[in-house]
Parts: structure tokens; C-alpha cells; sequence
């Protein structure tokens, strides 16, 4: 692995073995979806026509100032392509593909699934083939006792003729040995690039909650006290007034 900057005051760890040991170095590493920006977000401006000046009170904001939106863009952890996947659906119907290199017949880099096994599954037939492509994703990932993994597709990742099925895991007591399932676009012709985010992988404490309706007559009250104290600035308010820091790290 590779070093990482040790960071002592997080104490939940989630580790990621190697399921091809030997092998480790050539395939990417897991790591903080924080270090995979999409690249529509980077270039996205902070400010309408980048300017800055003040009108009415506030100022001309994009989405890149959405706290909001940055938390799902760098929630959890990432697990990308092994290798070079070649992808073929032109024919609108059905999935071709090739993967670069071959390793040893006990990890296949690739899968399938009958699809007498999800023929019941919405699959939007407008948009993608349906066959399903399977990936080993190759890290095998723990958690602490009593902590789940969500796995799903990089929330607003980058466009992507792949799309991950998502599933929950209880990675404190089950490796997830089997290969990831993924929704494949229709009439496209390309190469998905080894490293390429695949996977989003987010860490959560299994808890029971009960839920509640309830009748609070001044909720208005507290909703006008919460935008008047938002909009004492121009931008940031919930970020700089509410927001709290959520950290997905690497701990040596």
C-alpha cells in the first residue's frame, strides 16, 4: 500500500486487502472519493459568469458553492476499474466486451449473470442493454463491528457508460468476494480506463431508528431564524453556521 499521511484522531477504520496479494501493486488502490473530484465539478465556476459583485444582497452563486453537494461528492471511498474494459452496445441490444490482460482463473476479472436472475429488475430499456457486466473490483474491504457498507455508483460522478447496481454489505462479518454488478449504456463504443471510479463505498454504523410525526406550531419561527442567520453572509452561511466536517481518511 501505499504510505499515506497518518491521521491519529480518527478511530473507525475500514481496511482494503488485496483478494490478489502477489499482484498488489498493479491494480489502483482504494481511496477517499475526496482525492476523485469529477472532472464536470472542477471545471464548473463558484460564481455566474465569474463575478463576484454583490446584487441585492447576494451574490450570483453556482453549484460549486453547494455544501450540500460537495459532501456527496466526497463522501466514503472509491473503488476503480482494474484494468482497460472494453465496452460495445451499438447494436442497442446486447453487451459486448474485453478486458485488457488476463489473470489466474480463480480471480476472473469478469462475470455474468443469467438474466432469468433479475428479470423482474427496472431496467430502463431506453437507456441501457440488458445484460449486466460484472467486475472484480479486486479489494477485499472490513469494517469494525457493527459498521455496513452502502456500494453504489459515484453519486454525480462523471458520465459513464457504466452504472453501478447498488447493494449494502455487512463488511464487519462477510468479505465482499463476489463481483460487482453494473448497468451498461446503450449504443456506445469505447474504452473505460483503468483507475476510472467505479464504485462509491460508504461506511455506516448499523443503527434502529423509529420515526415520528409531529406537530411544531413555530417551525416558521425557527425556519425564518435559520435564513436570517444564512444570510448575514453573502455566501457559505449553512457551511460556515451548520455544516459539520465529515472525514474519510487514510489511517497507517
Amino acid at each position: 500500500m501505499s504510505n499515506q499521511k497518518q491521521n491519529t484522531d480518527i478511530e473507525n477504520i475500514i481496511t482494503f486487502t488485496s483478494s490478489l496479494p502477489k499482484m498488489e501493486n498493479v491494480f489502483p488502490e482504494p481511496e477517499p472519493l475526496s482525492k476523485n473530484i469529477p472532472e464536470w465539478y472542477k471545471l464548473q465556476l463558484s460564481y455566474i459568469e465569474n463575478d463576484k459583485t454583490p446584487e441585492n444582497g447576494n451574490q450570483k452563486l453556482t453549484i460549486k458553492k453547494c455544501q450540500a453537494i460537495f459532501d456527496v461528492l466526497s463522501m466514503g471511498y472509491t473503488l476503480k476499474a482494474p484494468c482497460d474494459i472494453y465496452i460495445d452496445t451499438l447494436d442497442g441490444e446486447t453487451l459486448k466486451f474485453d478486458v485488457a490482460g488476463k489473470i489466474p482463473p480463480r480471480h476472473p476479472l469478469t462475470g455474468s449473470h443469467a438474466k432469468e436472475q433479475f428479470d423482474k429488475m427496472p431496467i430502463d430499456p431506453d437507456f441501457y442493454v440488458r445484460d449486466l457486466l460484472r467486475l472484480n473490483m479486486i479489494w477485499l474491504i472490513k469494517t469494525q463491528p457493527g459498521h455496513s457498507c452502502l456500494f453504489m455508483n459515484p453519486m454525480l460522478g462523471d458520465s459513464s457508460p457504466l452504472t453501478a447496481v447498488p447493494g449494502v454489505i455487512d463488511t464487519d462479518e462477510f468479505y465482499p468476494t463476489g463481483l460487482f454488478s453494473f448497468f451498461v449504456k446503450k449504443n456506445y463504443k469505447g474504452i473505460v480506463k483503468k483507475g476510472t471510479p467505479l464504485l462509491q463505498v460508504i461506511p455506516f454504523k448499523r443503527e434502529d431508528f423509529s420515526h415520528e410525526i409531529i406537530k411544531d406550531t413555530d417551525i416558521n419561527n425557527k425556519l425564518d431564524e435559520q435564513m436570517y442567520h444564512i444570510r448575514t453572509v453573502f455566501n457559505s452561511g449553512y457551511k460556515t453556521l451548520f455544516w459539520k466536517n465529515k472525514r474519510y481518511k487514510w489511517k497507517i
